[in-house]
């Protein structure tokens, strides 16, 4: 059997481990339209604050060779021909495949005017997102201007922060990472940003990135200009796409999977930031554009592509921040019919409850029993016996073990 997959982040490469791990005998080809090893974008900020290649490529430099892979960097795809099972190329000739993997990733999108021009940095690139500092670097650049306040352009803005340069972050929502963040815990957020020196200007709506040729300024709808030397779209993240058009795809926004992780086209999968999957607990179809969500489907596609017959659970809703000056895990739903909250200092923890169950957390300061919320919540597990005490910082496993046996069940094993 011949497998392609094409993208080479997290998901792409995971599919070719598994696979491997498996089966010496299939040929696995993989592309990246990058010239570098397979890398992890979550990893860039960690990578420029810290200088830890560890996290950014945590496979190994040289992990292609070592699964021997016909890895090809620095490879674009022009288009596919499902019916004849067929991926040309920009320049090379064509590729052959028996099963084909969609894994081809995500960039960062704003949809305004000018965001295509040149100076607009897309952060989820190692090439660009080195260009950019090493800008910062030399001296070249001393004001950013970051349109959008969500997950990576929180980190961004502490990256150019620590850098020197003096960042200004436009949202037109109220808060810092609206779609995974309550209001109080966006506060703890932002003033943690503010802090650092960002600028925020929230409920403020950006119209155009403008400049002769490349980005110089960003205009607000109110007309106000912000001008700058670095700038950032990072209001969400858009599935990379285009090379599937005409080719008779079911897509949204990203690629429609099943519980297989098969899109429309036989014998083709999608995983990653590509899939449109349903959420682990609303049942809800989205694109779910996070590492463990990457990986988990990556598994599942590989272990399916080897005749496994293996269902995915669904994606999950969570993210972390480390850098931003504490740390801050979001799980799940904002909201529930009931909260539970506890403030002491700089540390919040919020639980939110449906029924008895919890449906979604927020922790910043103090993220202990993270691990132990987020099973509960998988297991859809009734928590009304604890009350408030599941806000204790050390609620844990005794708890449960002593309370509820069998409560602390982990998630299945993906391992057929």
């Amino acid at each position: 059997m011949r497998v392609l997959i094409i993208g080479a982040g997290p998901a792409g490469l995971t599919v070719a481990e598994t696979l491997r791990r498996h089966d010496h005998s299939i040929g696995i080809t993989m592309l990246s339209a990058e010239p570098d090893p397979p890398y992890a974008p979550p990893a860039l900020a960690d990578y420029f604050l810290t200088g830890r290649e560890q996290t950014l490529f945590w496979k190994g430099r040289d992990i292609c060779e070592r699964l021997e892979l016909d890895f090809r960097a620095g490879t674009r795809v022009r288009r596919i021909q499902p019916e004849a099972r067929r991926v040309e190329l920009d320049e090379g000739s064509p590729i052959t495949y028996d099963r084909l993997v969609i894994a081809s990733g995500s960039r960062l999108f704003a949809p305004i005017e000018g965001a295509s021009l040149a100076g607009v940095s897309n952060f989820k690139s190692l090439r660009a997102a080195s260009e950019l500092v090493e800008r910062a670097r030399r001296g070249e650049a001393h004001r950013a201007v970051i349109v959008g306040a969500g997950f990576i352009g929180v980190e961004v803005a502490v990256l150019l922060c620590e850098l020197g340069l003096s960042v200004t972050m436009v949202e037109a929502l109220d808060r810092v990472m609206p779609r995974m963040l309550d209001t109080e815990t966006a506060g703890v957020v932002a003033a943690e940003l503010e802090r650092r020196g960002v600028v925020l200007r929230l409920d403020t709506r950006a119209a155009a990135f403008a400049g002769h040729g490349r980005a110089e300024r960003v205009e607000l709808e109110s007309g106000e200009v912000i001008p700058g030397e670095v700038f950032v779209a990072a209001t969400g993240v858009k599935p990379n796409l285009e090379f599937l058009e005409g080719a008779g795809f079911d897509a949204r926004w990203g690629l429609t999977v099943d519980d297989a992780l098969l899109t429309s086209v036989a014998d083709v999968y999608a995983v990653g930031d590509v899939a449109e999957t349903r959420d682990r607990v609303t049942r809800e179809r989205y694109v779910h554009a996070i590492f463990p969500n990457a990986v988990e489907q990556a598994q599942i596609a590989a272990y399916n592509l080897l005749g496994y017959g293996v269902r995915y659970a669904g994606a999950e809703s969570m993210n972390s921040l480390k850098h931003v000056g504490l740390p801050v895990i979001a799980v799940g739903a904002q909201s529930g019919d009931e909260e539970l909250r506890l403030r002491q200092g700089d540390s919040l923890r919020k639980l939110f409850l449906t029924e008895g169950r919890i449906v979604g957390f927020r922790l910043a300061g103090d993220v202990r029993a993270a691990g132990v919320y987020r099973s509960l919540m998988l297991r859809r597990a009734n928590v009304t016996s604890f009350g408030r005490r599941l806000l204790e910082p050390g609620f844990g496993t005794a708890d449960l073990l002593f309370a509820q046996p069998g409560a602390l069940v982990q998630r299945p094993s993906v391992q057929p």
